[in-house]
């Protein structure tokens, strides 16, 4: 996935924020320099992810929009250039909950946690790889990756999608939705 790229493609634009305010909705509390391990600690379960999930999607349904919609405003993207919005895969009924507010209409959006599940930080570049096998980049397509999760955290990066010959998938094998999520 990575090589080469003419002078106008590539990443275009990227964010990363963080909302430390939000810090206990995904954590492991123990096991740093805060919480040492001890005993207590262990016996207390504290060096496992902890999330409270409501409060997890409250959160991105609410940021997501909106920091998708700055970025974009910020570099002059208008929403109908966007060919194909690639997320974390966290959850496939949450990403479609969200998918109306981005304003995407001409994008593609692109799901493959029913197949693959969550996996955590590699899933947009397993996603990214899905799509890109299938067969539905095509060059000089926009690209909006975005991701999120704890901290609270926010990332996005804008590509020009600039293909590299891989071995294709089938269609059949890869989770796609226009604009409503379907199994292709």
């Amino acid at each position: 996935m990575l090589g080469p790229a003419r002078d106008r493609d590539g990443v275009l634009g990227a964010q990363l924020l963080t909302d430390g305010d939000h810090h206990e909705l995904i954590r492991v509390p123990a096991g740093g320099s805060r919480l040492p391990a001890s005993a207590a600690t262990l016996d207390g379960g504290d060096h496992f992810f902890q999330m409270e999930g409501r409060g997890v999607r409250d959160y991105v349904t609410r940021r997501l929009p909106e920091v998708i919609h700055q970025m974009l405003d910020g570099m002059g993207v208008a929403r109908d250039e966007i060919r194909h919005f690639v997320p974390h895969q966290a959850n496939g009924a949450m990403l479609t909950d969200i998918w109306p507010s981005l304003g995407l209409e001409r994008a593609h959006l692109h799901l493959t946690v029913e197949r693959q599940g969550n996996t955590g930080s590699g899933s947009i570049p397993i996603a990214l790889d899905t799509v890109h096998r299938s067969g539905l980049l095509q060059r000089d397509d926009l690209v909006l990756l975005a991701g999120f999760g704890g901290g609270m955290s926010v990332g996005l990066a804008l590509v020009r999608w600039s293909p590299v010959p891989v071995p294709r998938h089938p269609v059949g094998r890869v989770a796609v939705s226009v604009p409503t999520p379907v199994t292709v």
